[in-house]
């Protein structure tokens, strides 16, 4: 015959007990650059003609978009390291995820509005 015995009897918290505090996450708005917006902020940092900045950029981000289906990862300083994380298609779309790795010199000199292409070269080749 077998005995059952007893289990130990459960520890209980008293219902006093202060939650720890938790950090919520900072809240962010997400906006949206179009197209014509880009031509715009590409023509007065470059100094040249809409229509030339129009030209130059389509044909940029034709390339971009090729390079990513292909599954090509892409090193572009000062954008920085693009790698493709996965594919799939959708309706009436190919869906490419991709991975940007930017280095952290490049973020505070986008929070601060600076695009200097000298500077990230200088960075990117200390960081080498």
């Amino acid at each position: 015959m077998t005995t059952i015995s007893n289990p130990e009897p459960l520890k209980t918290v008293p219902s006093s007990t202060d939650a720890a505090p938790v950090d919520a996450p900072e809240a962010s708005v997400v906006t949206t650059m179009k197209k014509k917006e880009m031509i715009a902020k590409v023509a007065e940092a470059s100094g040249v003609k809409r229509s030339d900045a129009k030209k130059v950029l389509e044909a940029v981000l034709a390339e971009l978009g090729d390079a990513l289906q292909r599954g090509d990862e892409l090193n572009l300083p000062p954008l920085g390291k693009v790698s493709v994380n996965r594919q799939r298609e959708g309706s009436g779309a190919h869906i490419v995820i991709a991975k940007l790795r930017r280095p952290k010199a490049m973020m505070t000199d986008a929070e601060t509005g600076d695009v200097s292409g000298e500077e990230a070269t200088e960075t990117e080749a200390a960081e080498s």
